[in-house]
């Protein structure tokens, strides 16, 4: 592990935690106490984190097939879930992949 690393590796592990719990704040608040530590111990951006945690927990959230948002989103357009969830994954893996990217630029 190192420096330039830990936000990433962070986005992709709560990423991973948000998606297959569909969880948001959840996965933020048991993965917080985790997070911060490891920030401070190798020196890096604690706002970077922050922002790596935030932005996976809402990946993670809105590309889940049965998380709370995407239910309501497919009942107010009148779809299935399934299909809500299958619109929105191509805009939130690119979403993803620009974010990773961001996160070992800016450590």
């Amino acid at each position: 592990m190192t420096a330039q690393l830990l936000p990433v590796v962070v986005f992709i592990t709560v990423s991973l935690l948000s998606f297959t719990t569909g969880s948001n704040w959840g996965v933020i608040a048991i993965t917080m106490p985790i997070a911060f530590p490891l920030a401070q111990t190798f020196d890096v951006s604690i706002p970077l984190v922050m922002g790596a945690l935030f932005s996976a927990s809402g990946f993670g959230s809105h590309a889940c097939f049965y998380s709370d948002s995407t239910v309501l989103s497919a009942q107010g357009a009148g779809c299935r879930t399934h299909e809500h969830a299958l619109t929105q994954l191509p805009y939130a893996l690119l979403g993803a992949a620009v974010a990773a990217i961001l996160f070992v630029v800016m450590a």
